[in-house]
């Protein structure tokens, strides 16, 4: 779709966008027959350690799942490495996708959610290290966790499927 008749890209950002697309990467990941099926690959194993891990994380947090037993700072201290590692590789491996079809991508209101999503989520994991988290020493082998744990927890899960589902759908919707 280009990105004028659709009229949703200013000029200057449908320039921004191009110049991206006109990158020896853009390029490159876009006329390889392999490259790019490669990388989306690399992405959506990323997603799933990503996912898998936080879905961990945030079931310990509601007291479930099967870590329902070990103490919450075990489980974020094992947690977090492997969050921040597949995050690394979700974001290099999702701008190089990006730059392929960065004004495609940019056009379709699922890219801008997931956008979204993905700042919310980084917010809501910003307000449970600022709160909740720093009080964990108080907490964490509680039956019952505090509510702002809880409902940091759901918000994670909410958000990752969401991120997820709207990912998916760059590509169709």
């Amino acid at each position: 779709m280009d990105a004028t008749a659709a009229g949703t890209a200013s000029p200057t950002i449908l320039h921004i966008l191009k110049a991206i697309e006109a990158t020896w990467i853009g390029r490159g990941v876009r006329d390889s027959s392999w490259l790019f099926p490669f990388i989306e690959s690399i992405h959506m194993l990323g997603i799933v350690v990503l996912v898998g891990t936080s879905i961990l994380l945030d079931l310990r947090l509601l007291g479930r799942g099967v870590l329902r037993d070990r103490p919450a700072s075990e489980v974020a201290a094992r947690a977090l490495p492997v969050l921040w590692g597949s995050f690394a590789v979700m974001f290099v491996t999702g701008t190089l996708l990006f730059a392929s079809k960065a004004v495609d991508s940019y056009e379709t209101n699922s890219f801008k959610l997931k956008m979204l999503g993905l700042l919310l989520v980084g917010v809501n994991a910003m307000v449970f290290q600022l709160g909740p988290y720093r009080r964990i020493a108080q907490w964490e082998n509680a039956a019952v966790t505090p509510g702002s744990a809880r409902v940091a927890a759901w918000v994670s899960m909410t958000l990752w499927i969401a991120i997820v589902l709207l990912g998916r759908g760059i590509a169709y919707w």
